[in-house]
């Protein structure tokens, strides 16, 4: 991976992480592979992904389009 594109994921992890956070979820360790990023919220299991493709940097995830919803980790391992 290129400095360029470390530099462009960090900034887009910075972003999402702002936005997931604005929805109440707390975003646990970054998974990071060549390109791209992704995390889940540590409360509720949203996902969120955050990549750098060759045209234009993406963020995406049911972290960024729902409210958390604390308990629905547990509910699904139940």
């Amino acid at each position: 991976m290129t400095s360029e594109t470390f530099n462009q994921l960090a900034a887009l992890r910075r972003i999402a992480l702002f936005s997931a956070g604005l929805r109440g979820h707390k975003v646990g360790e970054w998974r990071i592979s060549e390109g791209f990023a992704e995390a889940s919220c540590l409360k509720c299991g949203a996902e969120l992904r955050v990549c750098v493709p060759v045209i234009q940097p993406e963020m995406d995830g049911s972290a960024l389009e729902q409210e958390c919803t604390p308990g629905a980790v547990e509910a699904e391992a139940a």
